[in-house]
């Protein structure tokens, strides 16, 4: 509810509740005159005026005048002595205005109400001296006591000036504070949701539609909010944070309309009371995580060659060496270079050299049978290759599968001539232990593919490792 709405609201039950004084006050008027024995035609002129006055009323609220706040408060008080002085009575004139006080009040505005104590004051001093003075009943008083009900009127109007004043501007910043907080609820996308310390929700922004595709989140009020999530973990997990009072923040994977959708999950107490419950926060930012993790996967791999790239490698191999260690089995490294690239890049030119090291790529990954097998580029003209639970033998056959397979195959330049080429490939086997750094079986198949380069390129090196005693 914005904050027209909300003065629009107001103004109605202001309305209602001036029309029900008012006619209540009417008829305790007349029922008084009867009760008195008052002149008949007293009793008509009484009928008369509050029929008059209510109309008005309805007529003056229907208008919505701008000053209705002077306008309605004052109308009453005008009528009211218009009918008391046609019927020579002006019993009731204190309580009478004392009412007409509450109406003004339920009109509040500052300029107004003054304006409107001022000019009733003023006239109520002047009836207390010139007519009430003279008049021959028992309302007559001296002047002493008209100044003296003068006096305690405008103290009492002053009092409830202040009241009022200081009351209606906490509720006005209690108000705008709400429309304001209604307003960013319409329009921000998160999903708020507020329950109490039953998990009965207490309020749903209009966003929870959009989030969690419901139609009508009003019809979930006061009902369980766990009836808004499907899946059991998810009920069994904002469950628990509910009855703990636990502050949570977090992803969490929820299924709405049979989709998974990632949401960040913030939910807290709302006080330390536990009978104010508490709020979740949920953030859709299932579109955010799938660009995430493109632009992650993008990251991790070679642009050129399409393969994983070093930073890839680096966290395949941390994962694997310490599963590796936990399982107590062999670990295989292949470090492979492609022989005499730089002279191949001279002859046919680094268009060209691309192309090599495309296809070069291409036969690692043939090469390849296992899942588990793992193929990045290690940096330049070099590959490198991790095998999970692989001894030293089988590691050997893999890499002289691949050996044989880049020595058959063919580059064709852009001219249409035929090229080949051939690599040299470092092998390092080990058994992971504490310790020891998965660094080592990098750099021991680094100095196995410097041997094997040595030793004529176009060949496989097993390297020699230590025991463990010597790792150590």
């Amino acid at each position: 509810m914005d904050e027209r709405a909300l003065e629009l609201s107001y103004r109605k039950r202001a309305d209602r509740a001036v029309q029900f004084c008012l006619i209540l006050f009417c008829i305790f008027r007349v029922l008084v005159e009867l009760y008195s024995g008052g002149d008949s035609s007293n009793m008509v002129v009484i009928l008369t005026f509050a029929v008059v006055v209510i109309a008005g009323l309805l007529l003056l609220q229907k208008i919505n005048f701008k000053s209705m706040s002077f306008i309605i408060p004052f109308f009453f008080y005008a009528a009211y002595i218009s009918g008391s002085l046609i019927i020579d009575s002006f019993r009731y004139i204190y309580d009478v205005y004392f009412l007409i006080l509450i109406i003004a009040a339920a009109y509040f505005n500052v300029k107004s109400y003054v304006t409107f104590v001022v000019v009733s004051q003023l006239l109520n001093l002047f009836l207390s001296l010139f007519v009430l003075g003279n008049h021959e009943s028992s309302v007559a008083i001296s002047p002493g006591d008209a100044l003296l009900h003068f006096t305690l009127l405008l103290t009492a109007s002053a009092m409830l000036f202040v009241v009022l004043y200081y009351t209606v501007k906490k509720s006005n910043e209690v108000d705008n504070a709400f429309a304001t907080f209604g307003a960013l609820m319409r329009v921000t996308p998160s999903a708020l949701i507020l329950v109490d310390k039953d998990s009965r929700i207490k309020y749903l922004s209009k966003s929870v539609s959009r989030a969690l595709e419901i139609k009508d989140p009003k019809s979930f009020e006061g009902r369980s909010f766990l009836e808004l999530f499907e899946e059991r973990s998810v009920r069994e997990l904002f469950k628990d944070i509910v009855q703990k009072r636990s502050f949570f923040v977090d992803y969490q994977k929820i299924t709405v309309s049979e989709r998974i959708k990632t949401f960040d999950v913030f939910a807290d107490k709302m006080s330390d009371d536990a009978a104010d419950g508490m709020f979740f926060m949920l953030n859709d930012v299932t579109e955010i995580v799938r660009l995430k993790e493109l632009a992650e996967q993008d990251s991790l791999m070679d642009s050129l060659i399409q393969i994983p790239n070093r930073r890839a490698l680096d966290r395949q191999i941390l994962q694997e060496w310490n599963r590796a260690l936990r399982d107590k089995v062999n670990l295989s490294f292949l470090m492979i270079d492609v022989d005499s690239f730089k002279n191949y890049n001279d002859t046919h030119g680094h268009r060209q050299g691309d192309e090599l090291l495309k296809a070069a790529g291409r036969v690692f990954n043939k090469s390849l049978k296992r899942s588990t097998d793992f193929i990045a580029r290690f940096g330049g003209e070099e590959f490198a290759v991790l095998l999970y639970a692989t001894n030293s033998h089988q590691a050997d056959v893999i890499a002289e599968r691949i050996r044989r397979a880049v020595e058959e195959e063919i580059v064709l330049t852009s001219g249409g001539e035929e090229t080949r080429f051939t690599v040299s490939i470092g092998v390092a086997t080990l058994i992971p232990h504490v310790g020891v750094e998965y660094g080592y079986i990098i750099e021991t198949a680094d100095k196995a593919l410097y041997n094997a380069k040595q030793n004529g390129r176009n060949r496989v090196w097993i390297a020699e490792l230590p025991n463990e005693s010597e790792m150590t």
